[in-house]
């Protein structure tokens, strides 16, 4: 076909998904969650629903998952929120839930701020506080094996001190240990080799010394296999903290992957949602065809190749994707990553005009006939080349991104 041919082909095709109602492949999504059985015939069946996001920083999609959790919770019997933050401070969030203001003080030390110190989520963290109450709780556990902060290490180093015998607690090497474990702690922070006590090897077999230690106590209602996560995911810490690679985030998506498989095992009944960014919930995207110089977090065996390789039939995967506007700089909350304006006939060109809608990759490819085609549903301006449905099982498109605001900036007004 010639290009100007092709050009007027695309256009021709963005122009009549403008006008149509695409009911046979989207919903929008709406307060009175009209058309909603759409969404529930795309996830008959699926036990797992991934809901993704740009890059943290697109407060707009944390409104819009937290209309969907609500509808998932509600409506589909979804009973547990699994957070892309700390698998051990997730676990004594959720412990404190019974005390509210506990709970509320507790979720900013717990769950990561891009999440929990924004404008955009606390009607989804009231939420759950109000099912728990009702009788009809939405519970939160968490896979990441990194903490999100010193002061929530401190709080496994307590619940280490008070469960060890004391002559370990007394120790130099559980002394040692502590330290290597605060200077890891942050979130994304990386230690340089100058400031580590122990090495990688000693760290690794630190850890498996505390098992065996409350392996061996007696007559104590420890719960070993919850331990055993504990203790699994600190060593993966200790291993992805000594250097910022593709290694390193690769074994953390391994064990998230781990910690995910752990909570379905744990309860094989409950039905799960899992919050974490696109870039993670992602398959295949060795395969992406980008635009431009290499991204580092492209071509990396994600979160979403695991749960795909192992659940293939269970999970239904979300992208979230918008054609214009801005996410939060998380690495500078000062600043905003603008959105580029999309090509007429990328994914978003193509759905330019609509409203915020629910969309599924395999009927929207076979009613526009498409093959390859650009999108930024991997990361925020990050365009690859795609038949996206072998990489995601449906979308949410929003017309105009809002970055989320930071409560700090939400108090100012």
């Amino acid at each position: 076909m010639k290009k100007p041919l092709l050009i007027f082909a695309m256009l021709y095709c963005s122009n009549w998904l403008g006008s149509q109602s695409l009911d046979s492949f989207s919903v929008e999504i709406n307060k009175k969650r009209e058309g909603y059985d759409f969404i529930e015939t795309m996830l008959q069946g699926k036990k797992i629903v991934l809901l993704g996001e740009l890059d943290h920083g697109d407060g707009s999609s944390f409104s819009i998952k937290t209309e969907l959790i609500k509808y998932l919770h509600e409506e589909l019997g979804y009973n547990t929120l699994v957070f892309e933050a700390s698998i051990i401070n997730c676990d004594f969030l959720w412990n404190a839930i019974s005390d509210s203001a506990r709970f509320k003080n507790q979720i900013k030390n717990s769950i990561y701020n891009i999440w929990s110190e924004v404008e955009e989520t606390k009607e989804l963290f009231n939420y759950i506080e109000e099912q728990y109450r009702r009788g009809v709780p939405l519970k939160i556990v968490g896979i990441d094996p990194q903490f999100s902060g010193i002061e929530n290490t401190h709080e496994f180093i307590l619940l280490l001190k008070t469960t060890l015998p004391p002559h370990i607690v007394a120790s130099k090497s559980f002394s040692e240990f502590m330290y290597e474990i605060e200077i890891m702690s942050t979130w994304m922070v990386f230690p340089k080799e100058k400031q580590h006590k122990l090495s990688e090897e000693e760290f690794v077999n630190y850890c498996d010394t505390i098992f065996e230690a409350i392996s061996n106590m007696e007559g104590s209602k420890i719960n070993l296999s919850l331990w055993k996560m504990y203790l699994d995911n600190v060593k993966i810490m200790g291993k992805i903290k000594r250097k910022r690679d593709k290694l390193s985030f690769e074994m953390r998506d391994e064990q998230m992957y781990k910690n995910v498989n752990y909570w379905i095992k744990e309860n094989p009944n409950e039905k799960i949602i899992i919050w974490a960014a696109n870039a993670h919930i992602v398959r295949k995207d060795n395969v992406l065809k980008k635009q431009g110089n290499d991204f580092y977090l492209l071509g990396l065996k994600k979160l979403g190749d695991y749960l795909y390789e192992n659940y293939p039939d269970l999970l239904y995967a979300v992208a979230f994707t918008s054609g214009q506007g801005a996410t939060l700089d998380i690495s500078n909350p000062d600043k905003t990553n603008i959105i580029n304006t999309p090509k007429h006939n990328s994914l978003e060109g193509l759905m330019s005009g609509r409203k915020i809608c629910f969309v599924d990759l395999n009927l929207f490819e076979n009613n526009l006939g498409l093959g390859q085609y650009d999108s930024q549903l991997f990361y925020t301006n990050t365009i690859c080349a795609a038949k996206w449905s072998q990489h995601f099982d449906g979308f949410i498109y929003i017309p105009e991104m809002r970055p989320s605001t930071p409560l700090w900036q939400s108090n100012k007004k």
